[in-house]
């Protein structure tokens, strides 16, 4: 079903853009096509998974409606990731494909990914304009029957133990959510959406949906972009439309106080959004709408164009048509026939997310006059510039050090990032740690934005009762 979005827009009109590569719909349907005859050569995929490894790019686009033509379901993973994540998921995804770029940002996955897969999987490294490569398989595949209440894809989110869980995304969702946030942003043909948000992201997938439901173009850029050249891609592509972070916005502000030129509107989300920040975009002619929404629930509010401004700045909007929502003890709960059907494989925690057939957020919110508003979460995750870090992951590549005897991670606000990481660790006996060792050695073993900013080095971390480190002690 997701693949007919793809089918829709007239072939001439451009599609993706990514540095100097302009691909039409007509040229991304193609390299879909082709994409889908390397994929496919396995045998039946229907319903068996494919897995991507790969940064916003014209091919990572391309090989999801692929595999979606073969009725697969995709499993994107963030090129940010390293061997221990990679090895994890991958080993609970049990992927059939692996379809990967060779390396990204200096990291190897042609090197990493033969020791993480067993010899059935079949690997596709992305060739990048080499003749050899995936890309040019010619394409002769009949597009399959569209798919409704099939899983479409799997998306990996951080459990509160940190070990990630699989969300189960219908086809369904995705299409009418795409569809719900481009008719709520009007996005047209003309429109040019800059892609910046992963698309192994829930939030970075709905908006690259919603720029292909529209028929606009997809700007794709590199999640790790600094202000500078990304406010120089952005004019060089006339975007309209940017999607991101409080963290995204604020930075590019700061690095153009006087507006990010061209941009009418976008969406922000990843992270409770600064009422100044919305207002002090707004003041300079970029319409930014609050929307909230889980990789398990799909956008489930939306601020609205013509929302009043102190609805617009405050609050993340009234529930989407395809939602009902609920505060139970405070606990924001959501029910509607677009939420996951549960997580892969994890028949006791899916059990747990839901009460009476209502998903439990885990985010503490209040409902006034219809609009939603989060005051806090019930859930130990902390908000890193729009991505989600549990605490227990950073602590378990903390104490992987032979020389780490103890660590606690908090999330500590953060002007630019929303919330930062810092960490506390103790040595074991005999053993002398240096901070930015252990910043170095995290950094080998964990994605970057899970990496704490601070580490300090205590004697012994206070305990509770229970032999667990007193984090409120620490916080102070």
């Amino acid at each position: 079903m997701i693949a007919s979005l793809l089918e829709e827009a007239p072939a001439d009109r451009p599609a993706l853009s990514a540095g100097d590569e302009v691909l039409s719909y007509g040229e991304l349907r193609e390299l879909s096509a082709r994409l889908e005859e390397a994929i496919g050569a396995v045998g039946d995929l229907r319903g068996q998974r494919v897995a991507f490894i790969a940064p916003n790019s014209t091919d990572l686009v391309a090989g999801l409606f692929a595999a979606w033509r073969l009725g697969a379901v995709a499993v994107p993973l963030s090129s940010r990731l390293r061997e221990r994540e990679l090895e994890l998921m991958l080993a609970d995804a049990e992927p059939v494909v692996v379809v990967s770029v060779s390396a990204h940002g200096g990291y190897s996955f042609a090197d990493v990914l033969p020791g993480l897969l067993p010899p059935s999987v079949s690997t596709l490294l992305l060739s990048q304009g080499d003749t050899r490569g995936a890309r040019h398989v010619p394409g002769t595949r009949a597009v399959p029957e569209p798919l409704g209440e099939e899983t479409a894809a799997i998306l990996y989110t951080s459990g509160t133990t940190g070990i990630p869980k699989g969300v189960l995304v219908k086809h369904v969702r995705e299409v009418e959510g795409s569809r719900f946030l481009a008719d709520t942003l009007g996005l047209g043909p003309d429109d040019r959406c800059a892609l910046i948000v992963p698309i192994s992201h829930a939030f970075g997938l709905t908006c690259m949906h919603a720029a292909v439901a529209a028929g606009a173009e997809g700007i794709l850029v590199d999640s790790s972009f600094s202000p500078a050249p990304l406010l120089r891609a952005l004019e060089a592509r006339r975007a309209t439309v940017l999607h991101g972070s409080p963290t995204l916005f604020r930075t590019l502000l700061k690095a153009r106080p006087e507006g990010i030129p061209g941009i009418r509107t976008g969406l922000v989300a990843g992270a409770p959004c600064p009422p100044d920040l919305l207002e002090a975009l707004d003041e300079r002619g970029t319409r930014i709408l609050n929307c909230y929404g889980l990789s398990e629930t799909g956008a489930v509010t939306c601020v609205l164009q013509d929302d009043p401004p102190e609805k617009r700045f405050t609050t993340v909007g009234r529930v989407a048509p395809a939602y009902d929502a609920r505060i139970t003890e405070g606990e924001l709960e959501v029910s509607g026939p677009h939420l996951t059907p549960g997580y892969y494989r994890r028949p006791e925690e899916t059990e747990q997310a839901f009460r009476d057939g209502w998903f439990r957020t885990g985010d503490l919110a209040e409902i006034d006059d219809g609009y939603v508003s989060i005051v806090g979460r019930a859930k130990e995750i902390v908000h890193v510039g729009g991505f989600n870090v549990v605490p227990a992951e950073v602590e378990a590549a903390l104490l992987a050090h032979p020389d780490v005897g103890n660590a606690a991670v908090l999330g500590v606000p953060d002007e630019r990032m929303g919330e930062a990481l810092a960490a506390y660790v103790s040595p074991r006996p005999g053993a002398e740690l240096n901070a930015r060792d252990l910043i170095a050695f995290a950094r080998s073993r964990i994605a970057g934005y899970k990496v704490p900013y601070a580490i300090e080095i205590l004697p012994e971390l206070p305990l509770l009762p229970s032999g667990k480190p007193d984090r409120k002690a620490l916080a102070g």
